[in-house]
């Protein structure tokens, strides 16, 4: 049996479904160009860099109490629910939330712009750009659920879903999924800040000020990488023997490092650095490049 030629109407038919395939991408571009410049979301993004430094620094004061032996939840849930508590908390949370969202738009909408002399890199730069976003929405999402009042009785919940997870075969897949991928989260921040690759941030500094913001941003990032790395070894371990003892978030990792030889030492100095990393994102709001 002998092939039939598709003919020209078979041809064209590919030709216009590339076309159109095309044009749709370059809409999509486009599209995402002018959310990028809107000067509601660019201001957006820059309350949302506030908010998020605040968050970081809150975190990091509260990292600080712990390391010197008073209470406190040193992980976003604590610093929101402080913010919460303080004069006009409230109001803050929602307009952090709005302007986080806002920021994950722009940030998101920040991959139509990625350049790179090869394509492995342009797609590395997209994802980066997609996965702060996601992080961004992630914050605003938790932002919105602590004003709505979601924190009350977290606690518990948290320990019910904790014993879940190490008790299911899926959960135990999922730890070492998250763990890893908060490790490997970690380990970025942490060349990203010896790199210094964040300086792609921010528009030209000079002089003092250029000093004090790089400064902000390697401590900060390779405290923070530190941070996430205790953090996403601590769920692997308890994937790994099945402990829900090691589960848990930012401040669980930031707990474990009073256990370790000097560890109040070590917990001051990552607090510093997330205030630190605090003041980076104050000065990236302030210094954001076009």
């Amino acid at each position: 049996m002998t092939d039939i030629p598709a003919g020209p109407a078979a041809d064209q038919a590919v030709d216009h479904a590339v076309d159109h395939a095309v044009e749709a991408r370059e809409r999509l571009k486009q599209a995402a160009r002018r959310a990028h410049r809107s000067r509601s979301v660019r201001a957006s993004a820059r309350l949302g860099l506030l908010a998020n430094g605040l968050v970081h620094a809150l975190i990091g004061g509260i990292g600080l109490r712990i390391a010197n032996g008073q209470p406190g939840e040193a992980d976003q849930l604590g610093a929101l629910s402080a913010i919460a508590n303080g004069p006009g908390g409230i109001a803050v949370l929602w307009l952090s939330t709005v302007s986080l969202w806002g920021l994950a738009l722009w940030q998101g909408t920040n991959a139509a712009f990625s350049v790179a002399p090869n394509r492995r890199v342009l797609v590395f730069r997209r994802c980066l750009n997609v996965g702060k976003a996601l992080g961004f929405a992630l914050l605003g999402t938790v932002t919105f659920a602590v004003a709505l009042g979601a924190r009350a009785g977290g606690a518990e919940t948290v320990r019910r879903a904790d014993d879940a997870i190490v008790e299911s075969p899926v959960g135990l897949f999922l730890l070492l999924v998250v763990g890893s991928t908060v490790a490997i989260i970690g380990g970025g921040l942490v060349w990203r800040g010896l790199r210094r690759n964040f300086r792609e941030e921010l528009r030209y500094l000079w002089g003092p000020t250029k000093l004090v913001v790089l400064g902000l941003g390697v401590f900060g990032h390779v405290t923070k990488g530190i941070a996430f790395l205790v953090t996403g070894g601590l769920l692997l371990a308890a994937a790994v023997f099945a402990d829900v003892r090691w589960v848990g978030g930012l401040d669980a990792g930031l707990r474990y490092l009073l256990t370790l030889q000097s560890g109040p030492i070590l917990l001051n100095v990552v607090a510093a650095g997330l205030i630190a990393f605090g003041l980076y994102l104050v000065a990236r709001a302030a210094f954001l490049r076009h």
